[in-house]
């Protein structure tokens, strides 16, 4: 890893919150002068800058790391500078008891940081007198309320098209998945194919994992953000749908470890495997169908007239296979059922 790739990011901050940084410190300044025209408002500026966050969530945990962190380390300086006079070394002694407070209460280390430099602050720029720190106390508060303020205000639109891709595309995948399966069945497939289709299966776990993160995001920005409007039913709705599609991701890389363990090329003249090939198919067909729905994008194929219509019509009835195919066909059986009840949303008996 280069030194450039620890100091930079591949992807520049949007400009929305380097405008809001910028208001955020204008604004705190300008209140906090009024406030103590006597002193540059450092602190306040500091607290602006730190809390306006991407999220009114985010935000929020920012300001109280700041303002505890404030209120401690002036505190410490405080304490130490009436107890031990005005001595040189008394900014180690208070960065000391500080880095100690925040390990001994478990604080985070964004607050534990906080506590440290405030505390260094106190002393190194001021007397660290009652008055002086009950000024950097309440300076501290009007930059950490006005960096909020501007976080709720100006707060960026909700990205639902991260989870709306990335879940769309999972299902297209899992539908895809299914669909390989199928048509294996049907014919004489060398191992090779089947083990890409295994692989590729095993793929859908990190396909949803991503997924969820993207979702994650997408709720965590609505979070107490006002302007989210209707949003929130679509991300109510996309983790519904998430949440079915775990289970049939499970199933998937199930059946495809099955047919790679126990492919047999006397599979191709089992009569229940042609009827299983189909349900697959009508299976992925109605996955991308419960996709749409949800108003993500999975057709990704073209489909006949009657694609509007759910193809999963009812189970299928299979005659007894041949002695060593039957634990494939029993399990394909039985996966199918259970992929066509999460589909339908029906209550697994």
């Amino acid at each position: 890893m280069s030194l450039v790739s620890q100091v930079q990011v591949k992807k520049r901050i949007p400009l929305l919150q380097v405008g809001k940084s910028i208001i955020a410190a204008m604004v705190s300044w300008y209140v906090a002068s009024l406030i103590y025209p006597d002193r540059a408002p450092i602190f306040a500026v500091i607290a602006a800058i730190i809390v306006v966050q991407p999220s009114v969530n985010q935000s929020i945990g920012k300001a109280l790391e700041r303002s505890v962190g404030t209120i401690l380390g002036v505190a410490i300086a405080l304490g130490a500078s009436l107890a031990l006079g005005g001595q040189s070394w008394l900014v180690l002694v208070a960065i000391i008891v500080a880095i100690v407070l925040g390990w001994a209460f478990k604080f985070t280390p964004a607050t534990s940081n906080q506590i440290a430099i405030s505390a260094m602050l106190v002393i190194a720029i001021g007397a660290a007198t009652p008055e002086y720190s009950a000024e950097r106390i309440i300076e501290t508060i009007i930059g950490a309320l006005i960096g909020f303020i501007v976080t709720a205000a100006i707060v960026p639109p909700v990205e639902l098209g991260p989870s709306t891709h990335a879940i769309g595309q999972l299902g297209a995948n899992v539908a895809s998945t299914l669909d390989d399966m199928g048509a294996v069945l049907t014919r004489t497939t060398s191992p090779e194919v089947i083990e890409s289709i295994f692989t590729r299966a095993l793929e859908l776990r990190a396909e949803l994992n991503a997924a969820r993160d993207t979702l994650t995001k997408a709720r965590e920005s609505l979070r107490f953000n006002m302007w989210q409007g209707k949003k929130r039913t679509v991300v109510d709705a996309q983790e519904t749908l998430l949440d079915r599609l775990s289970v049939l991701v499970t199933r998937t890389i199930s059946m495809a470890r099955a047919v790679r363990d126990h492919y047999d090329s006397s599979l191709v003249s089992e009569p229940a495997i042609r009827e299983i090939a189909q349900e697959l198919t009508r299976t992925a067909h109605d996955l991308r169908l419960l996709v749409r729905d949800t108003g993500l994008p999975a057709m990704d194929i073209p489909h006949p007239p009657t694609s509007e219509m759910p193809a999963l019509t009812s189970p299928i009835v299979m005659k007894a296979p041949a002695a060593s195919n039957w634990i494939l066909v029993g399990f394909l059986l039985e996966s199918i059922r259970r992929i066509r009840v999460e589909i339908m949303g029906e209550t697994a008996d």
